[in-house]
C-alpha cells in the first residue's frame, strides 16, 4: 500500500509505502515536488533501515545507515547534496572499518581503513579528490595475526607518487 500527496501535479507533504505484512517501509516528505527533510526507510522486520535529511531536493546534514539487526553500518553528513565533513563505515561487529573526510563531495583529508580486528589497514591524505600527501600501509606481522606491522609509505603529490617510497617486511626497512 502506497499514501501519496499531490498538489498542481507535484509530489507534496509525507508519502508512505507499507510492506505486504503492514509494516512501513518508508515516509518521504516533499515540498514542491522535491525532497524535503526526514527520510526514513525500514526492513521488513520494522527495523530502521536508513534516515537522510533533505532541503530543496537535496542530501543536507546527517545520514544514518543501520544493518537489519539494528546496527549502525554508516554514518555522514551531506551538505548540497554532497558528501561534507567526516563518513563512517562500520564492519558487521560494530566496529570502524573505513573513516573518512569530504569537503565539496570529494575526499579532502584524512581517509583510514581497518581490518576485522579494528587494527589499522591503511592511512592516506588526500586534498581535492586526489591523494596528497603520506601513504602508509599495515600487514600481518605473522600468521598468527595479531597485530599489524608498517609494510609501506609512500608519498604522493597530484594522484601521482612523488618524492621517497620506502618498503617494510615485518616491520622493518628493507635494504
Amino acid at each position: 500500500e502506497s499514501k501519496y500527496n499531490y498538489k498542481d501535479g507535484k509530489k507534496e507533504g509525507l508519502t508512505e509505502n507499507y510492506y505486504e505484512n503492514g509494516k512501513l517501509q518508508f515516509k518521504r516528505n516533499y515540498k514542491d515536488g522535491k525532497e524535503q527533510g526526514l527520510w526514513e526507510s525500514y526492513y521488513e522486520n520494522g527495523q530502521l533501515a536508513k534516515k537522510t535529511n533533505y532541503k530543496d531536493g537535496k542530501e543536507q546534514g546527517l545520514s544514518e545507515a543501520y544493518r537489519e539487526n539494528g546496527q549502525l553500518a554508516y554514518k555522514g553528513s551531506w551538505k548540497d547534496g554532497k558528501k561534507e565533513g567526516l563518513s563512517e563505515v562500520y564492519n558487521e561487529k560494530g566496529q570502524l572499518y573505513y573513516k573518512g573526510n569530504y569537503k565539496y563531495g570529494k575526499l579532502d583529508g584524512l581517509e583510514e581503513s581497518y581490518d576485522i580486528k579494528g587494527n589499522l589497514e591503511s592511512r592516506r591524505n588526500y586534498k581535492d579528490g586526489k591523494q596528497d600527501g603520506l601513504e602508509e600501509s599495515y600487514e600481518w606481522e605473522n600468521y598468527a595475526k595479531e597485530k599489524r606491522v608498517l609494510s609501506s609509505k609512500i608519498n604522493w603529490k597530484d594522484n601521482k607518487k612523488h618524492g621517497l617510497s620506502e618498503f617494510y617486511r615485518g616491520g622493518q626497512l628493507e635494504s
